[in-house]
């Protein structure tokens, strides 16, 4: 059998069998976050309406609520902070992206609205 005899043969087949077997093994799995706690629909809502409120043009307001939309309860004290992300013309009627921030805490401001 090819100048190996049967002994090699076996440890060769057993040590092959456990490092298949070690590669393979699926290890423990890492304990994950969960995931953060989102904020409501209606805070969402909120945020889309003060958005509307403090633009200059509220008639050409386009939210992105779909890709443009993040919530979570990692504001101040873990409260709701809600990002939108829209299109809206400046005071120069001028079209730009922007980004609004809304907060949902005392002590706070509201929404913070940035130019992308």
């Amino acid at each position: 059998m090819l100048g190996y005899s049967k002994g090699e043969w076996i440890f060769s087949g057993i040590l092959g069998a456990v490092l298949f077997t070690w590669i393979l093994w699926p290890g423990e799995e890492e304990p994950s976050e969960p995931p953060p706690e989102r904020a409501s629909t209606a805070e969402m809502q909120t945020c889309a309406e003060r958005i509307r409120q403090s633009a200059n043009h509220p008639s050409t307001v386009v939210l992105h609520l779909v890709l443009g939309t993040s919530s979570d309860k990692q504001g101040p004290g873990g409260t709701s902070r809600v990002k939108i992300n829209f299109e809206a013309k400046n005071s120069f009627g001028l079209e730009k992206e922007y980004q609004a921030i809304c907060q949902f805490a005392e002590d706070v401001p509201t929404i913070q609205i940035f130019e992308q």
